[in-house]
Parts: structure tokens; sequence; C-alpha cells
């Protein structure tokens, strides 16, 4: 029995080293994978207007019909870039739920025309509903009014997911900017990293039919 005892607490000292290991290993691809989108962002300094600020929809509340903070910092820092004439036109894509009736990016148009936008220059789609596909609707529009410059405007870490889908000269990407002040925020970032790392993996492993089906179950 007390063979039995030193053999079983030698297994998990030896579990718990590996799982403290891995743990670790995480923590450290986490920390090398902020500083690396953080680089990439400050190389992407804009300083003439251009044509059009194509503007990514996130989370959404649909019990309160509200904008999760992430989506309504895009959208206030996407107002900056208008109100600073670094903008001239709004392209808003993403958030369709065509069974539901539910249209993401006329939300944020909405939001962007009560904050004194004219409508005229807000675009929006009504088919995109992940981000492979809102840069595909996104390219319809920016292809269709003869936009030459735009700029990308989403959460830090979204952008930088999307710099890997995006192909196109010409092409800027501007983030709000992260707020760090408490245990919480830093938590947040930590988490929304793994998920951009697994919608990452998602979209390049599997066949589209497979991926659309994993997203329909997430989403729903």
């Amino acid at each position: 029995m007390k063979n039995f005892r030193n053999t079983s607490l030698r297994t998990w000292k030896r579990l718990a080293i590996i799982l403290l290991a891995c743990c670790l290993t995480d923590i450290f691809a986490v920390f090398v994978y902020y500083y690396k989108v953080q680089a990439f962002i400050s190389s992407q300094a804009f300083n003439s207007t251009v044509d059009a600020g194509v503007v990514f929809f996130g989370p959404y509340n649909r019990l309160t019909n509200e904008f999760g903070n992430d989506t309504k910092r895009r959208l206030e820092h996407t107002v900056y870039l208008y109100e600073s004439e670094k903008i001239n036109h709004i392209i808003c894509v993403g958030g369709a739920r065509v069974d539901k009736k539910f249209s993401g990016s006329k939300k944020m148009q909405n939001y962007l025309m009560k904050n004194g936008i004219d409508a005229e220059k807000i675009l929006y789609d009504s088919l995109s509903y992940d981000t492979k596909t809102n840069w595909h609707e996104a390219l319809k529009i920016i292809d269709r009014n003869h936009f030459n410059s735009i700029v990308i405007i989403s959460s830090p870490l979204h952008v930088y997911r999307i710099a890997k889908i995006a192909d196109r000269d010409n092409t800027f990407y501007s983030p709000y900017t992260y707020d760090n002040r408490t245990i919480y925020d830093h938590f947040s970032i930590y988490k929304t990293i793994h998920h951009e790392w697994t919608a990452f993996l998602l979209l390049t492993t599997f066949p589209e039919r497979i991926y659309l089906k994993i997203l329909h179950w997430y989403r729903n």
C-alpha cells in the first residue's frame, strides 16, 4: 500500500510539472504574440486621407439590443477618424443573421448616423457573418465604388488576423487603443488571443463546409 501511495504521489507530481510547463509555455506564447501584434500596429500609421474606412461588426447583446464594448469602441474610433477627416467614407460589414432578420452592419450604420455622420457617406453589406466573408463583401463595395485607399478598423487583435486574410495594396489598419488598467483587462486580452488563435486555426485547417458548420453551431 505504501509503495502504491508513493507511486501515485510521484505520478501526480509529474502531471503537475507537465501542467505547469504547459501553462508557462502558453503564457509566454501569448506574451510574444501580443507584442508582435503591437509591433505590427505601430507600423500602420497613415498621414493622408483615405477613401474609406471598413469597420467590422463585433460583439452584440441581442437581449438588451446593445453593442458590446468591443464593437462600440470600434465605432467610436470610426467616428473619430471621420471627424478628423482621415476617412471620406465608411463601410460597415458583418453581423448578418438572415434567418433571424438581423443585420449588424445596418445597426452600425444607424449608430454612426446618430453620431452626426451623413447616411450618404456610410455603405454597408447585408450578407457577411464572419471575418472571411466580412472582407469578401467589403471588397465588393470597395471595387463597386472605385475606392483606392482604405483603412481597416477593428480591435487590435482582430486587425492583426484580418491582415493575414486581406491581400490588397493601399490598405492600412487602424485599431482603437487598449486601455489595460486592471487584471480583468489583461485577462480579457489573454482570452481574446486564444479566440483569435482558434478562429485562425479553424479557418486554415478545415474545409469551408465544415468550418461553416462549426461557426453556425458556435454562433447559435
